[in-house]
């Protein structure tokens, strides 16, 4: 049987592109989850309340805020990896006390897709269109001072 050779040749610009446009477009989608949650906090409360959550207004602004500046750095590709696996924690932790009432498949729905898009930021790193590859490229050459 003869040998094969299977490449795979990805265009470095147009990867970069497709990682940056996922994040872009998630982290509006968590942005707007999350303005979402903050114009109907009074839902979210009484939830967390009938759950039986302890201190439920701090929890509450705890994990708004959070899936805000989570959402801004997946944006902007700053600490890329962490923000995306934080994120989807604080979703799913945000959507089982603001859904709690009526909690349908349409949500669950919404998570997995949320997952699959925040996957590949979490595993493969933010790309070149990142503030993060950018302090890396500055890290990298910089002169040692010393």
């Amino acid at each position: 049987m003869p040998k094969l050779d299977l490449h795979c040749n990805i265009d470095e610009k147009m990867f970069s592109l497709t990682l940056f446009l996922t994040r872009l477009l998630t982290g509006l989608t968590l942005l707007y989850i999350t303005v979402g949650c903050l114009l109907f906090y009074r839902e979210f409360l009484y939830n967390a309340t009938a759950m039986g959550l302890p201190l439920p207004v701090p929890a509450g602004l705890t994990i708004v805020i959070a899936e805000l500046f989570l959402s801004l750095l997946l944006m902007l590709g700053w600490f890329t990896r962490p923000a995306a696996g934080l994120s989807l924690l604080a979703t799913a932790g945000l959507a089982a006390v603001f859904f709690a009432s009526d909690f349908n498949k349409l949500y669950v729905a919404l998570l997995v897709l949320l997952a699959a898009a925040l996957l590949p930021s979490a595993l493969l790193g933010p790309g070149k269109i990142s503030l993060d590859y950018s302090h890396a490229v500055r890290r990298a050459n910089k002169k040692f001072r010393g």
